[in-house]
């Protein structure tokens, strides 16, 4: 009887066993980006059976793709979809669409040693249009000039123990930390402006307003500049979404022209009521030259755009704090009456030695009359 009852137990288990089989990612995944979408072709050692899927999103059946054992690996993911980033680009001039893909071999979604994360990057080039007309007036050979203007290139990085420490990849809630936006190139300035903050899931915070002014001092306070104009930074206390540890920045820097005049009233920012009031009052009655109309890069008004965006920070939670009564604490009715009962105890007790004590007495006092 006992042979058949182990039979009817193990049964059941076998029959809802997982299959592993070992598994890996042959060469390098192709990259495809498409109009409107990009896509991750993977080969694999083995027939894949597992999942593909944008970090962050396990959970979400629109950014996750589940195979099994397919022969063909291919996983597609719309533009700007599950958290994706977006960044313009103005050398070249272009946006680039970055996204963080998860292979997972495990059928159940478990993380194991033979999966692989991939860095995806499409870049979409901006075209230059060009308009021309043809005017023949006279045979003379025509000599193009060109220049070219090495464009600035903008690094945005969050730092501890100041400006030049160390960058941050891990932080806790309620560390100091420091922002910082750098930007090399000659007789150019810059406004770090429109910053927002996100984990990739959540709704998008906005922390700095179109004209570089905080909109929330306590995620991110006013960005001090430097003289060169080509360096800011901003202290901060490091804070995280509720149910997220994931974190990074978005923000756009604004390049002007310091030579013409373009940064005037531009960088750095007045950030207070009364001096933004002034301020937008004298960008009005300024008036800048018209720069070259074919510079590269550079809008009719000398000014340059360009996304930046830090680093993901991954954020410690605060710890959770047992907050209960110390046992040297008492109230001040429960001493008080607490002494009041150890009196009366006292009294009491001090009386009945007193009588005992006096009927003692009596009794001997007694004694010696009767003899």
């Amino acid at each position: 009887m006992l042979f058949y009852l182990d039979i009817l137990i193990i049964l059941p288990l076998n029959c809802f066993a997982i299959t592993y089989i070992e598994n890996s990612i042959l060469g390098v995944p192709k990259v495809s980006c498409e109009e409107s979408d990009l896509s991750l072709d993977v080969i694999t050692a083995q027939p894949f059976h597992g999942n593909i899927f944008v970090k962050g999103r396990a959970k979400d059946s629109s950014c996750k793709q589940s195979y099994n054992y397919n022969s063909s690996n291919s996983y597609t993911l719309s533009l700007g979809e599950c958290g994706m980033q977006r960044l313009r680009s103005i050398n070249p001039r272009g946006i680039n669409f970055i996204v963080t893909v998860i292979v997972s071999f495990h059928p159940a979604g478990f993380i194991t040693k033979n999966d692989r994360a991939f860095h995806v990057k499409c870049f979409y080039l901006e075209p230059d249009t060009i308009v021309t007309s043809a005017l023949n007036i006279s045979p003379l050979v025509t000599t193009e000039l060109r220049d070219s203007l090495k464009l600035p290139t903008c690094e945005y990085t969050v730092r501890r123990d100041g400006i030049n420490g160390p960058q941050l990849t891990f932080a806790n809630v309620g560390e100091t930390v420091f922002h910082v936006w750098v930007c090399d190139g000659v007789g150019m300035g810059m406004l770090v402006k429109k910053c927002f903050v996100t984990d990739g899931e959540s709704t998008d915070h906005s922390v700095l307003d179109s004209d570089g002014c905080s909109l929330d001092n306590f995620l991110l306070g006013e960005l001090v500049y430097d003289s060169s104009l080509m360096k800011a930074y901003a202290q901060s206390q490091v804070f995280k979404y509720a149910d997220s540890n994931r974190l990074f920045f978005t923000c756009q820097i604004q390049l002007c022209q310091k030579a013409m005049g373009y940064c005037d009233g531009i960088s750095p920012p007045k950030c207070s009521d009364e001096a933004a009031a002034t301020e937008k009052r004298n960008r009005r009655s300024i008036s800048h030259p018209k720069p070259p109309s074919n510079t590269v890069g550079q809008s009719d008004s000398g000014i340059l755009e360009m996304d930046v965006t830090s680093s993901e920070m991954l954020i410690g939670g605060i710890d959770d704090m047992l907050i209960e009564t110390p046992s040297s604490c008492y109230s001040p009715f429960l001493v008080a009456l607490s002494n009041f009962v150890l009196f009366t105890l006292a009294t009491i007790l001090l009386a009945i030695v007193i009588a005992m004590k006096k009927e003692s007495r009596k009794t001997f006092i007694c004694t010696i009359y009767f003899y």
